[in-house]
Parts: structure tokens; C-alpha cells; sequence
């Protein structure tokens, strides 16, 4: 039998229309009541919630709220139960968060309409159906325990009984007997579950006969024959744990006199071995007059495919629970209003506070002062159901440093559901980068050094800023291409220039090439270009990149020095010929004078008295010591002119064969020498020999007038270079003229109490100086004097090549 063929006949034992399973007695509350407030409107039964008082009159299962006649939402006691699973939260919930949606709104003229009474019954309402008039204003809700009041009052005919009166197996007509004349017949009951897909029993509680219906029995596999009509039959079906449940919701529903619903969730077994979900709904329908049940009704509804969908769910939110709690990301819920709900555990490995510290707090408080405008910015965005992407901002870790944030975030109305990553060292990276980019420019732009790039398949030309500078074009024009790069050349260069990047891309070898091209304003530029070749994966030239240097400066600076090369060899030559004629033509008068006034003592000598043989001494004399002045300038000219070679010298050596020269002259001498074994220095052999000998003989000199002396060799390095000296303690000089020291015939002490030439130290000084050195001295009158000297460190190649000896 089909039921919607049988709605609106007059054997029909279904209500024509659902107007009697309507309730109209409603609580109503605004949106603006407290959740608690709203609780306290329920059944006495939520007592256990602290101190909320309930008013009997009261629904005492829903409360609807409404914003006018804006259906907003319904607080069931199923929800108000789940709740007090943790009363503690309940003060900082609001109403809005519990409600669920009614599970349809109907019309009331759609209350008679067969296909919507089919629909009702086929899935009978876990949360209400909300019933609305013309104007669309709540009038009522239909439940599930209301439908069973309206199918348990319907009056059934006698004659309408016995055309659908049930099979007649032997156990069913004692329970189907004594149910006869009851309100609701037991094969009208049967008709509306059977086709709607739902297994029906009806159970006689004194007798503990209970009618199960063949569409019961298929549920679970079996025909109708193969299962009795019997509590035993589905007490063996169902799971041990699953039955005595059952059985604690039936003395519930008993004790409370029908208020509490009996509607479980339990597990059969198949016949096929398989489990099958059932959502066992039932009610007393009759009671003796001492309150005792005497007949229940009730529908086994197979939820199997719900379940299973129910258990995907629940895998699904484990796993997003679990993707949640372990995503190295930061991920949070927050609200529109600028406070977390919800953070993961990576909000504590990156800012260092734990989740519990954060949820509840206002985001706000921890965003750096300067993003705090661009974040409420983005908070609008989200206000209005927008994307936001990329965002950036600074966020205060718990020992005050800020990292970099970057967010994804999602808006779901009031909720915003956010992703982030702590991007601070690719921020920083970034920041170093573009410093690094910044001092690139300036130090190609201080050097004139320019960049450029040159793709091979393409022919494009890129230029760094100082290419465009070092050329003088306007930057908004872009790089040349190459055919008009060769026109900026100097046009004996073009060819060149060309040539050698084509043998570099074909060679695929780096290239250095210098060469000349006219700058916008007329000038003639030299220039250097660099280039190198860049390979793919595949080994394929794709590039040539390289480098522009501007060497203008450079090339009129090795112009000048030509030039002073040239002059100075036209003054060497001068010195040359200078040399020469003093070496000849100064020498020619100083011997004629020298041989004259010899021949004149030689023949005249007896007729000179004293006097006069005094003064032929004095011209002797002076000639001797005008022999020894060009000598020195020609040793001058020569350490200035001498080639040289450089070895390792050992000065110690030099300084000990000098004394022991001198002492050999001047056996009386009480000189004490002072020289560490293996005092070394890079330089040419025969110069430093020369220094050392004049430095010595200074020494020896200038103690002279003391009964002892004492003559030292030493090494003080003093910054990059190798320092010696050579220290006496004779008579030393003022430093007021420390600076006519190392002059050309400069001398500090009279000629006739110090004999010399006054160029010695001036030659030493040359010497230094032609092998990269420095040198200067110190002293004080009567306490000695120290002439120190630098030379350069010796080359790695030198080091490894020469000898120390």
C-alpha cells in the first residue's frame, strides 16, 4: 500500500493534514537575551545549572529566538544537555552561538498538502519544523513527539481495522487482540511505517508480547517468518551495551510519564554480519490508572548511511583537529571584533606564548604601533566578506622582539579564519638584499662601474643605472640593442669591439677588451668591458653578463705619467752627463792643482818658510776633501741609477764586518757592539751594504770623543713593515733639526770637531726609499742618537725563492 495514494480517503488512519501535530504554544525571546536567561525559561529538569529558575508554563523543550518576525534560530534541550557538559563556559557564550536552524519552515496552508505530510513522516523533524501564517510569522512548530500525538489520536473504524488487519502468524494475534479497540489500530500504524521505510513494533507491556513488522525484520536482513514476534527476537539482534541503554531510556520515559522522549541511537547485527544503525523512536500510548505503561508503539528508522557519513565527519574533523595541532603555520579563528577564539601550538614555538594566553585576548595588543592602522584596514576587508592575502605586519613575541607576519585570511560572517607564516628572516633577508642593492649602486656608481646582461637568442641588452650614467642616456629610453650600441663606439673600435663578442659567444670563453666611445656631450671615453658567458642546465649559452668600467681617468692618468717617465729620463740623462763631468771635468782642475802645488813644494819647497808650507797643506788638504765630495755625489748618482736585485740579507753580518773593519783602524777604541744573530731584511745585497756602512761608520763617528762606546743592531716591527735600527750613545743631535738630518751636505756638528761630507745619511735615505721603505731618526745632544729604517715584507714567490743568509 502506497501512502500517499491513501492520504485523503476516508479509510485513512493518517491525519489528513499536520494542523494536530502542530504546537502552538511557543517561548519567544529577542536576540538580546542572555543564554542563561534563555536556559532558565526551560524545564525545571535544568535546575543543575547553579541558580537558574524555570517557569512551569514554559515550552519546555524549545525556546525560539526572532529579530521581529526574522526567524533567527531554536535552543533545544538537546543542545542545553550538550552544553552542561561544560557549565563554566556557558557565561562567555552568547545566544546567537547555540541556536540551530529550525530543519524547515512551513506554511500553514501547506499543512493539508499530501506530498509535504509524505515528506514529514519520511523524515520525521530531530529539530523542530517551524510553522509560519501568510505573513510569514511564527504560529507554531511541529516536533517529533508532537507527530506521535497527532498519529496516537486519530480514531480508527472498526471496518477499516479489519481490511488491514496483519498477517496471522500464530505469535502476533495474541498481542494484535488485545490491542483492538485502542485509538490507533495496530495494521493503521503498520501501513504509515512500513511505507515509509520504517520498521514498527508494537509491544503489549503486561503480557511482553510485542509485534515486530515484516519491514522490522527486513531492516536486519531476515524475512518475516525467519524472526518471532517477540522483545527476545531484537534483545539478541542488538548490541549487549546498545540494550541496556535502551532499557534505561524506556525506565526514564516511564518514570517521567512520557516527558522524557525515548529516542535512541543503537547497533544491530545483520544477518549478513554487518552492523546496521537504527534510531529506535517509541511512546506509551496507553497507561492503567496507576500510571503503569500498558502499551508502547514505536519505529526503527535504519541511520546506517547517516552514521557512516557522520563517522567520515568525525575522521575528517580529527584530522583537521590533528592538522590543526601539529601545522608548523600559524593558524587561529578570531573574530571581527579583534579577539582570538582559537589558536594552534605553533603560536607558542614562534611568539612564545601558549594558546591558552591568547584565546580570549585582543589580537590588537600584540601588533606592532606602526601596523596597527594597515591591520584594522584589513579587519574592514574581512567585515565585509573579503579575501585578504599577503597581509604583513609585526607581531610583539613574548620577550618584546617583533617577527614579520605574513596572513591568509578567510572571513565566515563574524568568524575570520586565518592561516600565517613567520616570514621575519626572509624579511630581513630581503631588507640585507636590497641594502646589499643600494650599496652595489653606489659603489658602481663611485667606481664607474656599470653591470649589463646580453641573452644570446634574443640580442636584449640589460643595464645597471651606472651604464646608463657612465653613457649619458636617459634611462626612460632603455638599453640600446647591439647594432646601435656599436654606433656609441669610436669607429676604429666598432669592428673590434664586435669581433671579440662573437669569438666569446663562439668560443663561449670570458672576454676583456678596452676601448673608446664618444659620451652625448662630444667627450672621448675609454672604457673596459668585461663579459662572461652563463650556461643552462643542458650546458647551452644563454647569456653573456659582465661589467663596464669608465677607465677615462685611469688612461689620462698613465698619459701623465708617460709624460713624467719621459721627463724624468731626459733628467737622468742630465745626471748622467752631470756625473760624467764631474767625474772628468771637475777632476782635470783638482789634479792640476794637487800636481802643481806637489811640484812647487817639490822644487821651491826650501824657499817657503813655515807659513807658507802651512798653507800649501790647507790647498792639499781641501783638495783631498773635494776628491771625497764628488766622490760621495758619484755614489749618489749611482744609488739612484743602479739596478737591483733582491735577496734575503743578513744585516747582523754587515754590522760585524764594519766594527771589525773600524776596529782594525782604531785598535784603541773601547766600542761595545750589540747585535742579535739573524736580523734579516729583503732588499738588494750591495745597497743595503752601502746603508749599513754609512749608518756604522755615523756611530762610530760620533763616539769617538767618549773614552766608551756602545754600538747596537736591532728589529722593532712597527705596522705592515719590517723595522731595523741602529743605535749609539755619542753625541746625538737636537730634534729642532731632526729635519736637516738625512739633507744633501746638511750637517748638524762642526766640520773640524766631526770631519765628513754630509751626504751619507741622504745616500742611506735613497736607498730605503728606492726599495719602498722609510726612514727617520731620533736622538738627544750627549745622549746618543737611533736611526731607524723600514723595508718592505718580502713577496710569498720571494719568501719561497730567496735564501736568508
Amino acid at each position: 500500500m502506497q501512502l500517499k495514494s491513501a492520504i485523503g480517503t476516508s479509510n485513512n488512519p493518517l491525519p489528513q493534514n499536520l494542523s494536530s501535530a502542530v504546537v502552538r504554544s511557543l517561548t519567544v525571546v529577542s536576540p538580546n537575551t542572555y543564554l542563561l536567561d534563555a536556559i532558565a525559561l526551560m524545564t525545571p529538569d535544568m535546575a543543575s545549572f547553579g541558580d537558574l529558575k524555570t517557569s512551569k508554563s514554559c515550552d519546555p523543550n524549545h525556546v525560539w529566538v526572532l529579530e521581529g518576525d526574522r526567524i533567527l534560530g531554536v535552543l533545544t534541550v538537546a543542545t542545553v544537555v550538550h552544553l552542561s557538559a561544560n557549565p563554566a563556559a556557558l557565561p562567555q557564550l552568547s545566544l546567537s552561538e547555540v541556536l540551530v536552524s529550525p530543519q524547515a519552515i512551513l506554511s500553514e496552508v501547506a499543512l493539508s498538502d499530501g506530498d509535504v505530510i509524505t515528506d514529514v513522516w519520511r523524515s520525521p523533524p530531530v529539530v523542530p519544523i517551524a510553522v509560519v501564517d501568510e505573513q510569514q510569522r511564527l504560529v507554531g512548530m511541529i516536533t517529533r513527539e508532537s507527530l506521535w500525538s497527532a498519529v496516537a489520536a486519530v480514531p480508527i473504524p472498526a471496518s477499516t481495522a479489519q481490511e488491514m488487519s496483519p498477517p496471522s502468524p500464530a505469535e502476533t494475534a495474541p498481542a494484535v487482540n488485545s490491542l483492538r479497540g485502542t485509538p490507533l489500530s495496530v495494521m493503521s500504524v503498520e501501513a504509515i511505517f512500513d511505507t515509509l521505510l520504517a520498521g514498527y513494533w508494537d509491544w503489549d507491556i503486561p503480557a511482553n508480547q510485542e509485534y515486530l513488522s515484516p519491514g522490522f525484520k527486513r531492516m536486519f536482513g531476515y524475512a518475516d517468518h525467519e524472526l518471532p514476534n517477540a522483545p527476545e527476537a531484537w534483545q539478541n539482534l542488538i548490541f549487549p551495551e546498545d540494550l541496556a541503554k535502551v532499557m534505561a531510556s524506556f525506565e526514564r520515559h516511564v518514570s517521567s510519564r512520557g516527558q522524557e522522549p525515548f529516542d535512541n541511537e543503537v547497533r544491530y547485527h545483520h544477518k549478513n554480519g554487518d552492523i546496521v544503525w537504527v534510531n529506535c523512536v517509541g511512546e506509551v500510548v496507553a497507561w492503567d490508572e496507576q500510571g503503569q505503561p500498558l502499551r508502547m508503539i514505536g519505529c526503527h528508522i535504519d541511520i546506517t548511511q547517516q552514521k557512516r557519513a557522520e563517522l567520515e565527519t568525525q575522521q575528517t574533523k580529527e584530522e583537521l583537529e590533528n592538522f590543526f595541532t601539529v601545522a608548523l603555520d600559524l593558524l587561529c579563528i578570531a573574530d571581527t571584533e579583534g579577539y582570538f577564539r582559537r589558536v594552534n601550538q605553533a603560536w607558542e614555538t614562534t611568539l612564545g606564548y601558549a594558546p591558552a594566553e591568547l584565546e580570549g585576548q585582543s589580537f590588537l595588543a600584540l601588533v606592532h604601533p606602526d601596523d596597527i592602522e594597515e591591520t584594522l584596514a584589513a579587519i574592514a576587508q574581512l567585515t565585509h566578506q573579503e579575501r585578504v592575502q599577503s597581509f604583513v605586519n609585526r607581531y610583539r613575541c613574548r620577550d618584546g622582539s617583533y617577527r614579520y607576519i605574513e596572513w591568509y585570511s578567510q572571513p565566515q560572517g563574524d568568524l575570520i579564519y586565518a592561516a600565517a607564516r613567520d616570514i621575519t628572516e626572509h624579511r630581513q633577508l630581503e631588507m640585507k638584499l636590497r641594502r646589499r642593492e643600494a650599496h652595489l649602486k653606489t659603489a658602481q656608481r663611485i667606481a664607474k662601474l656599470g653591470s649589463w646582461e646580453f641573452e644570446v637568442a634574443t640580442g636584449r641588452i640589460i643595464w645597471s643605472d651606472e651604464v646608463f650614467e657612465i653613457f649619458g642616456r636617459d634611462p626612460a629610453l632603455g638599453p640600446p640593442s647591439y647594432a646601435e650600441l656599436l654606433t656609441i663606439y669610436h669607429p676604429d673600435d666598432q669592428a673590434y669591439h664586435d669581433r671579440v663578442v662573437q669569438e666569446a659567444i663562439k668560443t663561449q670563453q670570458p672576454y676583456d677588451l678596452d676601448l673608446r666611445a664618444f659620451h652625448p656631450d662630444g667627450r672621448l671615453m675609454y672604457l673596459q668591458a668585461r663579459g662572461e658567458p652563463i650556461f643552462n642546465a643542458a650546458g647551452e649559452l644563454v647569456q653573456l653578463v659582465g661589467v663596464l668600467l669608465d677607465i677615462t681617468e685611469r688612461k689620462q692618468t698613465e698619459a701623465q705619467l708617460r709624460q713624467t717617465s719621459a721627463q724624468l729620463a731626459a733628467s737622468n740623462d742630465e745626471l748622467e752627463a752631470f756625473a760624467y763631468s764631474v767625474s772628468h771635468d771637475l777632476r782635470a782642475p783638482l789634479r792640476a792643482i794637487e800636481g802643481f802645488s806637489q811640484a812647487l813644494l817639490e822644487d821651491y819647497g826650501d824657499q817657503f818658510d813655515q807659513l807658507g808650507q802651512r798653507y800649501f797643506d790647507r790647498i792639499r788638504h781641501n783638495v783631498a776633501r773635494m776628491n771625497d765630495l764628488i766622490n760621495a755625489l758619484l755614489a749618489l748618482s749611482r744609488v739612484s741609477r743602479s739596478a737591483m736585485t733582491c735577496t734575503w740579507v743578513n744585516l747582523s753580518d754587515l754590522v760585524t764586518a764594519e766594527i771589525t773593519e773600524l776596529q782594525t783602524i782604531n785598535p784603541d777604541r773601547q766600542v761595545t757592539l750589540i747585535v742579535p744573530p739573524q736580523v734579516v731584511a729583503w732588499g738588494d745585497r750591495t745597497l743595503l751594504g752601502v746603508v749599513i756602512s754609512n749608518l756604522v761608520q755615523n756611530s762610530w763617528k760620533f763616539t769617538q770623543h767618549h773614552p766608551t762606546a756602545q754600538i747596537e743592531l736591532g728589529q722593532c716591527d712597527r705596522g705592515e713593515q719590517p723595522t731595523y735600527f741602529i743605535r749609539d750613545d755619542g753625541a746625538g743631535f737636537d730634534m729642532a733639526h731632526a729635519d736637516m738630518l738625512f739633507g744633501v751636505f746638511q750637517r748638524l756638528h762642526n766640520m773640524t770637531e766631526f770631519p765628513g761630507t754630509g751626504v751619507g745619511l741622504a745616500t742611506a735615505k735613497r736607498i730605503i726609499q728606492r726599495h719602498g721603505g722609510k726612514m727617520w731618526g731620533t736622538g738627544a745632544v750627549e745622549a746618543g742618537a737611533t736611526i731607524y729604517f723600514s723595508l718592505p715584507m718580502a713577496s710569498d714567490n720571494a719568501t719561497n725563492q730567496g735564501t736568508r743568509g
